[in-house]
């Protein structure tokens, strides 16, 4: 999977990924809280990069992000 993802981000095919929206996060950490894979997704949201190698795009940060900050896309990305 990490190298499917490697490949697809080098020649920039269009894919499903996830969005965030940084300066509308209130830090309230409940997708860190919430992630299956313990991976900091507030950090990522801050950071703006929501690309993770580890990231399985469960949808679990989505679900509980109370002002809908991260989102699902369908995009060739950066």
């Amino acid at each position: 999977m990490i190298l499917g993802r490697k490949v697809r981000n080098l020649f920039r095919w269009p894919a499903l990924r996830l969005k965030a929206e940084p300066d509308q996060c209130t830090n309230c950490k409940k997708c860190t809280a919430n992630c299956p894979m313990s991976l900091d997704v507030n950090g990522m949201v801050q950071r703006g990069a929501m690309e993770q190698s580890e990231c399985a795009l469960c949808g679990t940060c989505v679900d509980v992000c109370p002002k809908d900050v991260i989102r699902f896309s369908f995009s060739a990305g950066k």
